[in-house]
C-alpha cells in the first residue's frame, strides 16, 4: 500500500481511539462526582436513588431534581428544621439557607441547586458540599 492509502486508515484509527477515550473518561467522571453532606460522601447517582424528585417553577423555567428537604431528611439531621444549610461550590461560592428554602429547592443531575421564588444568587452550581449547622 502507498502512503496515500495508509494516511486515511491511520486518521480513522486515531479518531476512533479518541472517541472511545473521551467516552471512557466522561463515564468515569460522571460516577466519581461526589457531594459531601454532613461529612459523608455521596455520588450524584446515589443521591438520585434514595431521595424523591420534585419539579419547581423558576423564572428560568421548570427545574427537576432531587427534593432538597427529602435529601436532608435522608442524610443529615435528626432535627431538619433546626439547622441552617450551606451549599458550597467547587469555585468557593457558597450560600446559606434555612429549612423553609429547602422545601422549595432541588438538586439537579448537572449538580446545581435551584430554589423557586428566590434570586439567582441563591442558586449554586458545581456543589461539592452541603454543610449542616
Amino acid at each position: 500500500m502507498g502512503k496515500e492509502k495508509l494516511l486515511p486508515v491511520f486518521a480513522i484509527a486515531v479518531l476512533i481511539i479518541g472517541c472511545f477515550s473521551s467516552l471512557y473518561v466522561n463515564a468515569i467522571e460522571g460516577d466519581s462526582k461526589t457531594i459531601k453532606i454532613n461529612n459523608e460522601e455521596y455520588t450524584i447517582r446515589q443521591i438520585f436513588n434514595f431521595a424523591n424528585t420534585r419539579t419547581i417553577i423558576t423564572d428560568d423555567g421548570e427545574k427537576t431534581g432531587v427534593a432538597l428537604d427529602d435529601l436532608i431528611i435522608n442524610t443529615a439531621s435528626k432535627c431538619s428544621s433546626c439547622n441552617a444549610y450551606t451549599f458550597k461550590s467547587k469555585d468557593g461560592y457558597q450560600q446559606t439557607v434555612t429549612w423553609d428554602y429547602l422545601q422549595k429547592g432541588v438538586l439537579t443531575e448537572d449538580n446545581r441547586i435551584y430554589f423557586s421564588d428566590t434570586a439567582h444568587s441563591f442558586w449554586v452550581k458545581d456543589i461539592v458540599e452541603i454543610e449542616v449547622g
